[in-house]
């Protein structure tokens, strides 16, 4: 499936603060993992420090929240939400006057990229439906090479994950 035209990566990101999600978390893995094994992904790259909430103005790990204003982006272009996925909101501090703007990130996202551009960000919705990580990857499995042509691509600035990627247990 991955096109002669264009380099096709994924870019996997589990969330490493969470309880309980572990074996789901490994399972899109290993399908990640044998896609780019095969001819449905030319590369696929796991990030990790993807951690439940970060500030805006406090991000310890470099990219974590621009990747998630990337995202955003390619879903305002294409008239979808992260919600409820991905949460953008406020926090505020018991005892003091401080308000922060958050990101709250999901257990599991992908994102698929063509050469420099990014093509789709899951999970994502619309008023009519969600389209899961699973839906994604179905649609790879089974050698669905037009089902991304239902998203519009938005151009990046980078070929490569802005956070540092997994390494081995």
């Amino acid at each position: 499936m991955a096109s002669d035209d264009h380099q096709r990566r994924a870019e996997l990101y589990l969330r490493g603060d969470t309880y309980g999600t572990y074996e789901a978390q490994q399972a899109v893995l290993k399908r990640v993992e044998a896609l780019a094994a095969g001819d449905a992904l030319d590369e696929a790259e796991v990030a990790d420090e993807w951690q439940r909430i970060r500030t805006t103005d406090e991000d310890r790990r470099d990219g974590a929240v621009e990747t998630y204003v990337e995202f955003a982006d390619w879903a305002e272009r294409n008239g979808y939400s992260l919600g409820p996925a991905f949460e953008q909101r406020t926090r505020s501090y018991v005892g003091l006057d401080r308000v922060d703007d958050v990101v709250v990130f999901p257990v599991v996202s992908l994102a698929v990229y063509e050469d420099d551009r990014l093509r789709g960000v899951f999970p994502c919705s619309d008023d009519e439906r969600t389209y899961r990580v699973q839906d994604c990857l179905e649609a790879f499995e089974r050698g669905d090479a037009d089902w991304l042509a239902q998203f519009d691509a938005v151009t990046v600035d980078r070929t490569e994950p802005r956070l540092e990627p997994a390494t081995g247990d």
